[in-house]
């Protein structure tokens, strides 16, 4: 089988039929599809259920609640194919996408990681809707770190599970994910490209990311949880680093690794109210501007 399609699924239920009919329109056919319940309070449960029993390659596995980032740990060893592909129950994607990564592969078997473009339904106004695309070097076969050196350029995020097709093996062959609610895709991302010997990018749009989701992590003006964002962010920030230090690298990439956290770090610091900025500082160590 060439791909998985791994889905953490929490209370969704109002955008989860929209996503898995998204994934069942596909025009390439040699796939699954891992639904991983992470404990649904609402209909989800039920219409996951629904969806394995009407479609053969459709499984669902339900579990407590433990976190998207556990959800996904689960998925991948649950999952048999030779590429993961992660898509969010609030998200979808479009009928090509497995068939336009199918055929990069098809050039190029021994590819790693296949990157493609988004889509960002309902964002704000005044962010960067192209923040998530990389339309430079389309095709082009490049090492990990040289991929995320083009790719850490400012104001562009690409440390995000759904904007790449993943080889199976990269998640058995580097480090353990880190323990830690959110920005575990900021630690971890990371790591994986640089760990992989080839990647490109294809110029297809082949996901559309809802943004501004009431009640999703990223979206919350709830303080506790702004607080544990900005804790986890400067973890999973610390946790990438280290593993770049620890690496046989280049001492000219470290360099570049060190700048370019350190750069997010502040970024992020920030970007927060006063308030927790005066909480952050001794940890961060940044000084708060102004005061």
């Amino acid at each position: 089988m060439l791909f998985s399609i791994i889905v953490p699924v929490y209370n969704t239920e109002q955008t989860l039929r929209s996503c898995l009919n998204s994934i069942l329109r596909q025009t390439f056919h040699d796939y699954e599809v891992i639904l991983i319940n992470d404990g649904s309070t609402d209909k989800s449960s039920a219409i996951c259920c629904e969806y394995a029993s009407c479609y053969h390659h459709v499984k669902v596995y339900h579990f407590e609640n433990g976190g998207v980032a556990l959800a996904r740990k689960r998925g991948i060893v649950l999952a048999s194919g030779q590429y993961f592909i992660f898509v969010d129950s609030d998200d979808t994607i479009n009928s090509s996408l497995l068939e336009n990564i199918a055929k990069a592969i098809s050039l190029q078997p021994n590819l790693d990681i296949i990157r493609y473009q988004a889509n960002l339904i309902n964002d704000d106004e005044h962010k960067n809707h192209e923040r998530y695309n990389f339309h430079s070097n389309i095709n082009c076969i490049l090492s990990g770190i040289d991929a995320l050196r083009l790719w850490s350029a400012p104001n562009i995020k690409y440390a995000v599970y759904w904007l790449f097709a993943f080889k199976r093996s990269l998640f058995s062959s580097i480090c353990l994910m880190p323990d830690i609610k959110c920005y575990e895709d900021v630690a971890y991302i990371p790591i994986i490209i640089a760990s992989s010997k080839l990647v490109t990018t294809i110029d297809y749009c082949g996901y559309n990311y809802l943004c501004n989701r009431s009640g999703s992590l990223t979206n919350t003006s709830n303080k506790n949880l702004q607080r544990q964002k900005a804790y986890d962010f400067y973890r999973a920030c610390i946790f990438a680093l280290s593993y770049f230090i620890r690496s046989d690298m280049a001492a000219q990439d470290i360099s570049f690794f060190i700048n370019d956290y350190t750069r997010r770090l502040k970024d992020f610091f920030y970007s927060t109210d006063i308030e927790l900025r005066r909480e952050l500082a001794p940890i961060y160590h940044l000084s708060i501007e102004g005061d």
